[in-house]
This record gives structure tokens, C-alpha cells and sequence, in this order.
């Protein structure tokens, strides 16, 4: 189970049922700890349906209160192909 960050400005953004495309980042421990990545995400409001967990704070980074789950769909590369 891996653990997840996003920052949101209001939780109805991460909407249940409807695959997202969220920037989130790692909160494992390690040298990656806190790497952004750009990805394609299905969100739950239950802790324990979907695979890794998900922690939630606003813009000025205030916890949320709730848990979310969260299961990684695929990586978004954003980068233009001549950069590759």
C-alpha cells in the first residue's frame, strides 16, 4: 500500500466514481519522498476500497480531515515528445 498527497482547493474536486487527472505526490520514505507526479486516478471516500491511501490539503496546506483511497490508473507524461 502506498500513500499519496494531493493538494485541492475544495474536496469536491476529487470526485468518486470518475477517473481524475490529479498532480499527487509519495509520501513513502526514501530519496523519492515527496515527487510530484501527474496522473490518472480513481478516488474513494472509503480508506480501504481501493489500493493505496490518499492524504488531502488545501492551498495553504491544512490536513483535511478524511482519508481517501486512491488507485493509480497510469502516469500522465507532460512532457513534448522532443524532450523525451
Amino acid at each position: 500500500m502506498s500513500q499519496w498527497e494531493v493538494f485541492v482547493t475544495d474536496l469536491a474536486e476529487l470526485a468518486e466514481g470518475r477517473d481524475l487527472e490529479l498532480t499527487i505526490r509519495t509520501l513513502e520514505p526514501g530519496i523519492h519522498k515527496y515527487t510530484y507526479k501527474r496522473a490518472k486516478v480513481r478516488v474513494s471516500a472509503k480508506t480501504d476500497a481501493l489500493p493505496d491511501g490518499l492524504q488531502v490539503r488545501f492551498g495553504r496546506g491544512q490536513l483535511a480531515p478524511q482519508r481517501y483511497s486512491l488507485k493509480l490508473l497510469e502516469e500522465v507524461d507532460r512532457l513534448p515528445p522532443k524532450y523525451r
